[in-house]
């Protein structure tokens, strides 16, 4: 489909932003990370992002971070593509992330500007990043409530920021964004988000060439295929049957972590569905819909493997 024509040779289909597991005592479980990892590769992802929001980044210490980083780096082994995310509320660790993600030969990494910086100071941040970082930045073009960046501070990055490479847009109306920057970056810069994952057909109709869900790589996957493949009747039937799922997650973004965590649970994938913060454990009727489309994913995704599609 269109991510044919993307900008670039890599990033081009699913890219999971995972999730952080931890122990009953909320430190870090590697182990099941690791087991994370692995299952991102094997199901042909064509990267992953790690350390962002579905990762419960604000909760994890800088410290944590940079042991996080060297663990995914050493057992991912360059198979797939990285983004390492290095946002934070503080501007001064911002900067402290991207050094060591340089320092670490970390390729990618994504950068939430700070907010309220004018248009002069965007730019100036976004320089100093340049400086900095590592070879490949992600932009990650994020509101709640209205456009995100400007088309006009899009195309200055363009021309200042050499390193600025992917734009990860979400914002309300991402479709008709995603299209218009497509036009007048001339498709000279590669799209990706969250959206594009809760829009899958339409976001591969519009050409966006990356998609960042958290879990169901094996469904996503498979979509992703058939749209490639120009089966459009097909790739909607599959997607659709997963639509009641997306919506029940994406009711709020700690149900969404709660959930899909929930999922890597009874995929064996984590040993727990521990979530740091404020992050609250479900209610029964909310253990209650979990549990149906926990049931639903499974089957869907067993159905799928049993037919050599992934």
């Amino acid at each position: 489909m269109m991510s044919k024509a993307s900008p670039l040779r890599e990033l081009n289909g699913i890219i999971p932003s995972l999730h952080t597991p931890f122990n009953k005592d909320k430190s870090i479980d590697y182990k099941s990370l690791k087991k994370l990892i692995f299952h991102t590769i094997q199901t042909n992802c064509a990267g992953m992002l790690v350390t962002a929001v579905a990762g419960e980044t604000q909760s994890l210490t800088f410290k944590e971070k940079s042991e996080l980083m060297e663990f995914i780096l050493n057992v991912n082994n360059d198979k797939i593509p990285i983004i390492f995310g290095c946002s934070s509320s503080i501007v001064e660790e911002i900067y402290s992330l991207v050094e060591l993600a340089r320092q670490k030969h970390v390729k990618w990494f994504l950068i939430q500007a700070p907010m309220n910086l004018d248009e002069n100071e965007l730019i100036k941040f976004y320089k100093k990043i340049n400086e900095i970082g590592p070879s490949h930045l992600m932009i990650q073009d994020l509101s709640w409530d209205g456009y995100g960046l400007s088309d006009n501070i899009i195309k200055k990055l363009m021309d200042e920021v050499p390193k600025f490479k992917s734009l990860k847009i979400e914002v309300v109306n991402s479709g008709l964004k995603y299209s218009n920057i497509k036009k007048i970056t001339k498709n000279k810069l590669h799209l990706t988000g969250g959206w594009a994952a809760t829009g899958f057909i339409e976001a591969m109709r519009r050409g966006v060439h990356g998609f960042i869900p958290s879990t169901m790589e094996i469904i996503y996957n498979n979509v992703y295929q058939l749209m490639q493949n120009k089966k459009e009747n097909e790739a909607r039937e599959l997607f659709y049957k997963i639509l009641p799922t997306i919506s029940f997650a994406h009711q709020h973004i700690n149900t969404s972590i709660k959930f899909y965590k929930m999922l890597r649970v009874k995929e064996n994938i984590f040993s727990l569905d521990i979530c740091r913060g404020s992050i609250p454990s479900f209610d029964i009727d909310q253990k209650h819909e979990a549990k149906f489309h926990i049931n639903t994913i499974l089957n869907i995704q067993r159905e799928l493997l049993n037919k050599n599609l992934v």
